[in-house]
């Protein structure tokens, strides 16, 4: 499981943040609509080739109804299509669904600080002798407003999203394993799923190797191991050669398979390394914490060392 950016799939009238006022956005809707004289003006935000309406005024659409995911692929295309600044003039086929009588539409597109569109302000009808200069520039200061606040939005879960996660790999940190980890034990217990921990450290294949493993096998294992596991499993970096995961499995077995599965495909991706492991199994029962866990996985992998040691001298 990867630290991600969470924004990017979010819908914003799903989710409160404290940098966002969506009655402040309300206002400069109501704002928007009252100086274009307009039929209807929304806010839109789009994730893939969804769309679903912020905030409008005032409701005058069957088909954009407040909070409703709605397919919209011709207006997300238009908006990323416009590469210029300034309004951008659709019909109303453009957005991808049917709405009350409109023969013209006003969009100016809104993005994330990255780039990324957010969606677009969307005017319905503006009167024709209200589309200037004058009330783009309006349009433009209310698209500053609004951007600066998702601005502040993704500054603050970037940094959430660092404070857990580990620079080099992307994987979550020490800190971030501490923080979700137990959380997720808890959880699966309650559900009565067995789990295992599971210690892995990167050494190289050759018996005479005594040089650090380099960065591009650490970020190698890394992918290895977050593509291999599931959205449940929570997966580390856990020191510069060491990752560790706590992973949801029907019984002991599967965590030998699991071991076997990762390092088999190290083997063709990377094969100059070797993945030495330790692990542990508890049953929902146990009350056994963490880190006595995780003490018991790492003994586990010492051992393991010594044997392979052993084979090499």
């Amino acid at each position: 499981m990867l630290a991600q950016d969470s924004n990017q799939k979010v819908w914003l009238r799903e989710k409160d943040h404290p940098a966002i006022s969506l009655p402040r956005w309300q206002q400069q809707v109501e704002l928007i609509n009252d100086l274009y004289q307009a039929k209807n003006t929304l806010i839109i935000q789009t994730n893939g080739d969804e769309a679903q309406t912020v905030c409008n005024a005032p409701f005058d659409s069957k088909n954009l109804m407040l909070g409703e995911i709605f397919e919209a692929k011709g207006l997300i295309q238009s908006i990323n299509d416009q590469t210029d600044f300034g309004l951008i003039k659709l019909k109303p086929s453009d957005i991808g669904c049917t709405t009350n009588a409109v023969s013209l539409l006003l969009a100016i597109q809104l993005s994330w600080p990255d780039g990324r569109v957010f969606g677009c302000l969307l005017i319905c009808d503006p009167a024709t002798t209200h589309i200037s200069n004058t009330y783009a520039a309006v349009c433009e200061s209310i698209k500053a407003l609004l951007q600066g606040e998702l601005k502040q939005m993704y500054m603050a879960e970037q940094l959430q999203r660092l404070s857990v996660q580990d620079e080099f790999t992307y994987m979550l940190n020490p800190y971030g394993f501490n923080l979700m980890a137990p959380r997720q034990l808890s959880l699966s217990r309650r559900f009565g799923s067995h789990a295992g921990l599971i210690v892995l450290e990167a050494m190289p294949s050759r018996a005479n190797a005594s040089a650090a493993i380099g960065s591009q096998f650490i970020r190698t294992i890394a992918r290895v191991i977050s593509e291999s596991m599931r959205e449940a499993d929570i997966c580390a970096r856990f020191d510069d050669e060491q990752f560790i995961i706590l992973a949801f499995i029907d019984n002991e077995a599967n965590l030998a398979t699991l071991i076997a599965r990762l390092r088999k495909r190290l083997e063709r991706e990377a094969p100059d390394v070797t993945l030495l492991s330790g692990m542990c199994f508890f049953t929902p029962d146990s009350q056994q914490s963490l880190i006595p866990m995780q003490q018991q996985a790492v003994a586990d992998l010492e051992r393991n060392r010594e044997k392979i040691l052993a084979t090499r001298r």
